[in-house]
């Protein structure tokens, strides 16, 4: 017993500590209401902030998508809705489809209907296969998965607890921001957060690029902005495997009988979408439910639209985008590009 009491004594400092809020995942906020701390893994946060949160907010709109979903605000997107729609951001970081289908089922097997849905899928999403259930940014709460292993999900928190690095990183970001994987992002200050939507965004950045651009897009930020010359043609993403999981997310669509709307964004030095795999999304949901701004001509290479290196576009951008998708629900239709 005495030899076990060193590994008892910081298995206890890890319940206490808990650097990526799994332990205790809900907190209070600074006025004393439930809320969710912020935590590396976005994907585990949407899930607690649902569970927490959907007995008094009765969520029935959602936002579905990796961290390119975030700046789509919900304020942004309740004027196209009804004035009842309880909305709440169900993002996670890097998601894959199967991510945006395991959350989908998660709801309707909790009773709620999915009667609204936004769903951001960048080009690049149709790359991911499955979600990495080994890293702690990306593994899956265990709620959404058919199997729940909460000794699994709890054995890789706590072996990237031995990395002295990564805890830092999550106890105190702000000191930290060169390091580890927020490298690259807008990290000078937290991000603002609103709880019961799960929706982060940064009130300072976004009034200083409104007021005064220059003072945030610096030379040396845009210098820090490093795109990749890539090559001119793209090659379809779609094969059959992943328009099984498209046409399994219109299924639950349909199910739902769910008013969507999907948006292609455009990603700072990343492929826009290829012809062919908008075709294919054009077929399986509708013409005038796809939206793709990827080849946006003001938007591609250009660094003074983004946040960071990682293609965040910013808020107010993602707004234009919004409103556009809406204003263009009769699309044109695309012809077949495979002949």
């Amino acid at each position: 017993m005495l030899a076990a009491l060193p590994v008892f004594l910081f298995m206890a400092f890890y319940a206490i500590a808990d650097p990526f809020h799994i332990v205790h995942p809900t907190c209070r906020d600074s006025q004393g209401r439930d809320s969710v701390a912020v935590s590396n893994n976005a994907g585990f946060t949407s899930v607690e902030t649902y569970l927490l949160h959907n007995e008094h907010y009765h969520y029935d709109s959602f936002i579905f998508g990796s961290s390119m979903s975030q700046n789509f605000k919900a304020s942004y997107w309740k004027p196209h809705l009804d004035s009842t729609a309880s909305i709440l951001h169900f993002d996670a970081s890097s998601e894959t489809l199967t991510g945006i289908i395991n959350k989908m089922r998660l709801l309707n097997h909790h009773g709620t209907t999915i009667k609204n849905a936004l769903i951001v899928i960048e080009a690049k999403m149709l790359e991911r296969r499955e979600p990495s259930n080994d890293d702690i940014l990306y593994v899956q709460h265990p709620a959404t998965t058919s199997a729940p292993d909460w000794l699994h999900v709890h054995s890789i928190f706590f072996n990237a607890f031995l990395n002295l690095q990564q805890v830092k990183l999550a106890l105190f970001p702000d000191r930290n921001k060169h390091s580890g994987h927020d490298n690259g992002i807008v990290s000078e200050i937290a991000p603002n957060r609103i709880g019961h939507l799960n929706e982060m965004y940064y009130a300072t950045v976004d009034s200083i690029i409104a007021v005064n651009p220059d003072e945030f897009y610096t030379p040396e930020r845009i210098k820090s902005f490093k795109r990749a010359i890539l090559p001119t043609a793209t090659q379809p993403a779609i094969d059959h495997e992943m328009e099984v999981k498209l046409l399994t997310i219109k299924g639950i669509l349909d199910a739902n009988h769910s008013n969507y709307i999907i948006i292609v964004p455009p990603r700072n030095s990343f492929r826009p979408l290829a012809i062919q795999d908008l075709w294919v999304m054009k077929s399986i949901f509708g013409d005038n439910r796809v939206h793709d701004f990827s080849r946006h001509p003001e938007l591609i290479n250009n660094d003074r639209v983004y946040y960071d290196n990682g293609a965040h576009l910013i808020s107010a951008k993602c707004h234009l985008l919004l409103d556009s998708a809406y204003r263009s629900q009769q699309a044109p239709a695309l012809s077949n590009p495979y002949f």
